[in-house]
């Protein structure tokens, strides 16, 4: 059994601020070690749950803070700049389920840690007209490959919204959000436990049969992707992207014909508005 692992970093236990989540920062070596923490217990709780293969996508900023030599030997490690970003090992090779490690609330939510989506512009992103994270948004091109996400981890306030969104997967929260730039985190020991757990139920539900529910996130077309972003530029630096149109002051649209274009279109127009700000 094959098991894609994405893993953020924000949404990991101990990681509070949005400071050491950047290279420049001194805490940014603790906060990788509290990463590679959680996704050792989560390769760790998928072989225990029956998974012959483990892919980890180094999912967070630059997406090369994994040391591969601290990273649990059984498993593969997908790093560097990938143009499918978070989902990019996901595209290559048939997978049995997707875990989602150290995940984090959407932007514009009013509480959760370091919420926001993939970058600073898009200050709310939407998908059929719901507020949608980054759980939804590569949930959704998971489901276009007919993967289902088992497993996502975080905070509380993304576990409202996972709920939601991905009914069937485990959640599990390893740190209660206080406000943007505030938790409330377990031990990373205990977090670990968790995070353990929970991969092993995960798998254990495909080793077993028992998907009770567990299901690829499928959208009927056309899906719409709404963005705000977070000034007219970088609205006007995405809508040069064909299919785009503007929608309001700072906001973009888009019809996509499946989950798949949804999710290019999405990191495109993300990409794009960045332009504008350099």
């Amino acid at each position: 059994m094959r098991i894609y692992l994405s893993v953020d970093m924000e949404g990991i236990g101990g990681v509070s601020h949005a400071k050491p989540t950047g290279r420049d920062d001194s805490g940014y070596a603790a906060a990788c070690r509290l990463m590679e923490g959680e996704t050792n217990a989560a390769i760790e709780g998928a072989f225990d749950g029956g998974a012959t293969e483990v892919v980890v996508n180094d999912s967070h900023g630059s997406m090369y803070n994994l040391a591969p030599e601290n990273i649990d030997r059984r498993a593969r490690l997908v790093q560097g700049r990938k143009p499918l970003s978070m989902v990019e090992a996901a595209a290559h090779g048939r997978y049995d389920m997707a875990l989602f490690v150290g995940y984090h609330a959407r932007a514009g939510h009013p509480r959760g840690t370091i919420a926001h989506t993939y970058t600073g512009a898009p200050t709310l992103t939407t998908i059929d007209g719901r507020p949608v994270g980054e759980y939804g948004i590569n949930g959704l091109y998971l489901g276009g490959l007919g993967v289902a996400v088992g497993l996502v981890t975080g905070d509380d306030a993304l576990a409202e919204e996972v709920a939601e969104w991905l009914p069937w997967a485990e959640r599990v929260v390893v740190k209660r959000a206080v406000s943007w730039q505030a938790a409330d985190s377990l031990h990373p020991a205990e977090a670990a436990a968790l995070v353990r757990a929970g991969a092993r139920r995960a798998v254990q539900r495909v080793a077993l049969s028992d998907r009770d529910g567990l299901r690829p996130l499928i959208m009927e077309p056309p899906i719409v992707v709404g963005l705000e972003l977070a000034h007219a530029g970088q609205a006007d630096f995405a809508a040069v992207i064909p299919g785009f149109t503007r929608d309001g002051d700072r906001g973009l649209r888009y019809e996509a014909a499946d989950s798949l274009e949804a999710y290019r279109a999405f990191v495109s127009a993300v990409r794009m508005a960045g332009l504008a700000d350099q």
